[in-house]
């Protein structure tokens, strides 16, 4: 960390001030570490010197208007509490598979579908290219999806250097990600494809843990790796969401893993049993809600159709990839819109489909899961709007909720040191700022914009 350049200039012997080092983000950002957990520190402390931290007037609460609301209130205060021990009990139960096991390694084919990815795309290719797999097993079919750019230039000079793994589809306008995925799906023959996203780099043993659960395991029918920040070195938002990656992959998913029920197989790089996807890939392909035509929400949609033929969905930790992600707060908030609308739509298809007779396995645990993370944000939601309205909001609520945000923020921060160590651990708490400030509003203007069929961040 240096802020001033130590180096005598040979003519003057004076110190030389180095602007581009002092404003830089290394420069600052132990500082901001240390400022956004003194911060966290300093509103616990003022909501105890207020005495509103465990002051709740429950007299006050207990008054609500509608008993409805008021033993929502209470349930949902309980159910938070049950889903701490619950999930926690579960994380510390999974276990990745072990891809030492493996005796024979399957040919499979990586789908790269990309739309205006330019030079992007070439180095996803080439990373999916140098996999550690064995020669002559891996296909790679990238699908340009009428881009306007050199896309396609750059899929022809991955071609060119690796003709033998390599072939190419091109789409003279744009059909989207469905559709290309589909198209690869019916080039493909091979008995297993992966899906990964044109801003993707694999680890090099990366493809061979991804596989290793569909081939130790016939009852699995997709497997979803482990999804890590490229540019986590941006700026704080970049920080922020790789926390917020570390806990959606290898807290919820992991916990979603040991009952065989991930409801999100990651676009970004995950694996699919091929004789699975065919008895339904038609119909994902022409999937509709509320009359209007699917166009993003892949990933989970499937998920939930794979769930439905009976067979399973698991989190694999060793399988890492490297995504890029949004750098500017406009454009994060556009993508987690997306990512709501997607999670708001699956999750009343699962509702639908969450005791369907052909599933097999586990059925509570999947319940269980399904109403903490799905029906307990709703329930978020309305008490949110609901203590808004009521007159009930006011500032010493708000440095509660503000405080109790806190609270989890720095307990989060114990799971996040478990899975990636304790460099960043404080931008877990960045995150908890950013979930209370913006979620319910991204959930509600995902909930009523659920038909639009624009992708937003591109």
């Amino acid at each position: 960390m240096a802020q001033i350049e130590s180096s005598l200039t040979p003519k003057t012997g004076l110190l030389v001030f180095n602007k581009k080092k002092f404003f830089s983000w290394d420069t600052w950002e132990p500082f901001i570490k240390f400022f956004v957990v003194g911060l966290g520190i300093g509103i616990i402390i003022f909501a105890i010197d207020r005495q509103v931290l465990f002051n709740w007037d429950f007299g006050r609460m207990l008054k609500m208007r509608s008993p409805f609301f008021r033993y929502l209130f209470i349930i949902n205060g309980i159910i938070f509490i049950f889903a701490l021990a619950f999930r926690t009990f579960l994380w510390f139960r999974y276990r990745p598979y072990d891809s030492g096991k493996v005796e024979a390694w399957p040919e499979v084919t990586v789908l790269v579908p990309a739309y205006n990815e330019g030079e992007t795309v070439y180095k996803t290719i080439c990373s999916v290219a140098r996999s550690d797999y064995p020669e002559g097993q891996l296909k790679i079919i990238a699908i340009d999806d009428g881009s306007r750019d050199n896309t396609y230039a750059y899929m022809c000079k991955a071609r060119e250097e690796f003709p033998e793994m390599v072939e190419l589809i091109r789409f003279e306008s744009n059909k989207g990600k469905r559709q290309g995925i589909y198209q690869g799906f019916k080039k493909s023959t091979s008995p297993f494809i992966v899906t990964v996203d044109s801003d993707t780099r694999l680890e090099p043993t990366a493809l061979r843990e991804l596989l290793t659960p569909l081939i130790l395991d016939p009852k699995l029918g997709a497997v979803t790796g482990r999804i890590r920040i490229w540019n986590t070195d941006a700026n704080i938002l970049t920080k922020m969401l790789k926390a917020n990656f570390a806990m959606a992959f290898d807290f919820t998913r992991a916990i979603q893993s040991t009952f065989s029920t991930v409801f999100c197989t990651s676009g970004a790089f995950s694996a699919y049993r091929c004789s699975v996807l065919s008895r339904f890939i038609d119909h994902w392909l022409k999937q509709t809600f509320l009359k209007c035509k699917c166009t993003f929400g892949e990933d989970r949609s499937l998920a939930n159709h794979i769930l439905r033929t009976g067979y399973g969905t698991a989190y694999q930790r060793t399988a890492v990839a490297f995504t890029m992600v949004p750098e500017k707060l406009t454009n994060i908030l556009k993508m987690m819109t997306r990512w709501g609308r997607s999670n708001i739509r699956e999750s009343i298809i699962f509702s639908g489909l969450m005791f369907n007779q052909n599933r097999k396995g586990n059925y509570t645990l999947p319940f269980i899961e399904f109403f903490l993370t799905t029906i307990v944000m709703f329930f978020h939601i309305l008490l949110f709007y609901y203590f808004l309205l009521s007159g009930i909001v006011d500032a010493s609520f708000l440095l509660r909720t503000l405080s109790y945000t806190v609270m989890f923020g720095f307990f989060y921060m114990l799971y996040y040191i478990r899975i990636e160590g304790p460099k960043d651990f404080s931008y877990i708490l960045v995150f908890s700022f950013f979930s209370t400030i913006f979620m319910v509003g991204i959930y509600t203007v995902a909930g009523v914009t659920m038909t639009t069929r624009r992708w937003s961040t591109r």
